[in-house]
């Protein structure tokens, strides 16, 4: 119905209107985005930015773009394509680092066991005055 999204405009005019205020957006979780007009010492209308948290205050679970807006590294807020890009571009993030840890896990473990990287367990205990059998090796 399109008599909802009417009431709903006609709210954050009057909010904005009567406080300076404006709801900009929610993320995911329910947490509401609030821009703000205060007055600050010499006179001058400077913007305040706020989250009100659906539950308990959790900063540390807000949505990166959502944050970046907060902390004023962003101008406007974000849409859900800017939302949608980051969580990709995290996804990818997350996807070369188990990568990158996956060769690093196999190269630590080659050279652990002498298969490869210019040394490892056979070269140590070779260098420990047991040339031959001792390590188990040959």
């Amino acid at each position: 119905m399109s008599g909802g999204g009417a009431l709903s405009r006609l709210a954050a005019r009057v909010s904005w209107a009567l406080f300076k205020r404006e709801r900009v957006g929610m993320d995911e979780l329910g947490n509401v985005y609030i821009r703000k007009l205060e007055r600050n010492p010499e006179g001058e209308e400077v913007e305040k930015r706020f989250v009100k948290y659906k539950g308990d205050p959790e900063p540390v679970g807000l949505p990166a773009e959502w944050h970046q807006w907060l902390h004023r590294a962003r101008t406007d807020p974000p849409t859900e394509e800017d939302i949608r890009r980051g969580q990709h571009q995290r996804e990818l993030f997350k996807k070369r680092v188990a990568a990158i840890e996956a060769e690093d896990a196999a190269r630590r473990f080659q050279e652990a066991t002498g298969g490869g990287g210019g040394g490892g367990v056979r070269h140590q205990l070779g260098e420990g005055g047991t040339h031959g059998s001792s390590g188990g090796t040959a």
